[in-house]
């Protein structure tokens, strides 16, 4: 990778890397600082190494270094290829350090800490099977970092803050009992695939998005996505204690504009939030079969002040359907199952689709008849106004 000063070559430096414990016993937990040196073949395995600052260094191996753990590193301005394994991490940060190719630098289980700032990372092409891979099975934040072509874990908690990103992706092992993820601030360029993954939570606020794929993502808890610029959201959540969309653009691909199903998520609320153009629709439904009724499983699914051209919500069954405030071209609700049917102050301007759906209770005094609008009944007993 560079024609610096091989690691080998470094004295007493070298003996303390590959004897942590001759270097405890001379110099004690005194701060250990390498500059611009190259780790290239020479083998490191077993060791751990903890107290040690890298400026200006190279790390290109296939396997020559394998830790049992790493505790209280920085790495500035240092460059990394190939086949990595510092062991189980912990308070170990990377500032402005850099890589091309097919990198391989992930933490053990049970990683903390560990953060990678201003650094840029680029895989080999956009074939998934030429990525790099960052990150750790454990915590891992990215702050104001560019990768392409990468695919970043963060096993048990991920933070991504102010970065921009090209074609990654961030799967999240289930074998980890799920992670905390938090994005925000950032630009996800091309797209940003989570595949397969299991959250613990899930926010994503004031980032932009081109398409982000979600689906059969298991949550245990809360999904929220604020202040988003967004292509295309396919939210087809595995299962999700609630979903809150709010204050977002979500603008479609031209094909693809946003996916859920409130079979798989408890609760839904999108406010505020404007959807594609045009004939696109947006598909909020699935699950209800009039073949064989399933349990209800979603207590609510709320739209409050949204812009829609095109609605799909069929197949649901759910306790309480709240259309509040919104401007909709055309609306279908067929072959669903309703407990408390609720349309305020909405406009539904062209169709409007309740074919085969049962509901208990309705208030739809507000909902205006629009004329030419094509309104669709049959085998349901959803009384329209007027």
């Amino acid at each position: 990778m560079s024609s610096k000063k091989p690691i080998g070559e470094f004295g007493k430096v070298f003996d303390y890397l590959q004897n942590p414990e001759l270097r405890q016993k001379e110099n004690g937990d005194a701060l250990m600082t390498i500059n611009s040196a190259s780790f290239g073949g020479t083998e490191f395995h077993g060791q751990a190494w903890r107290n040690i600052r890298f400026v200006d260094c190279d790390f290109a191996s296939s396997y020559a270094i394998k830790l049992k753990g790493s505790e209280d590193l920085q790495f500035d301005g240092c460059r990394f290829g190939g086949i990595l394994g510092f062991g189980k991490m912990n308070r170990v940060q990377f500032s402005k350090c850099a890589g091309v190719g097919k990198l391989n630098l992930i933490g053990d289980p049970g990683s903390t800490k560990v953060r990678f700032e201003d650094c840029k990372f680029q895989g080999d092409g956009a074939d998934q099977n030429h990525f790099g891979a960052l990150g750790t099975e454990g915590e891992t934040e990215f702050t104001r970092c560019q990768f392409k072509y990468m695919s970043i874990y963060g096993d048990t908690k991920l933070t991504i803050r102010d970065c921009q990103f090209e074609n990654v992706d961030c799967p999240i092992d289930a074998a980890t009992g799920g992670s905390e993820v938090l994005i925000e601030n950032s630009k996800l360029h091309g797209n940003f695939d989570m595949r397969p993954a299991a959250f613990l939570s899930l926010t994503i606020r004031n980032t932009a998005i081109d398409n982000i794929d979600l689906s059969e993502a298991t949550v245990k808890g809360d999904v929220l996505m604020e202040s988003l610029d967004a292509g295309y959201v396919n939210a087809l959540f595995g299962s999700a204690a609630s979903l809150t969309i709010r204050n977002c653009q979500i603008k479609g691909n031209g094909r693809d504009v946003f996916q859920t199903s409130p079979a798989k998520i408890v609760r839904i609320d999108i406010d505020n939030v404007t959807f594609g153009k045009a004939s696109e629709g947006v598909f909020i439904g699935g699950g209800f079969s009039s073949k064989k009724e399933i349990a209800r499983v979603n207590q609510s699914l709320r739209l409050h002040n949204c812009k829609i051209p095109v609605l799909a919500s069929n197949h649901i069954n759910t306790a309480n359907l709240i259309l509040d405030n919104c401007a909709i071209q055309e609306a279908s609700f067929k072959e669903s199952r309703i407990s408390r049917l609720d349309i305020k102050n909405t406009k539904i301007l062209e169709r409007l689709d309740f074919t085969n759906t049962q509901v208990e209770t309705q208030d739809l005094t507000t909902l205006a008849p629009y004329k030419g609008r094509v309104d669709k009944l049959d085998g349901s007993n959803v009384k329209l106004p007027g």
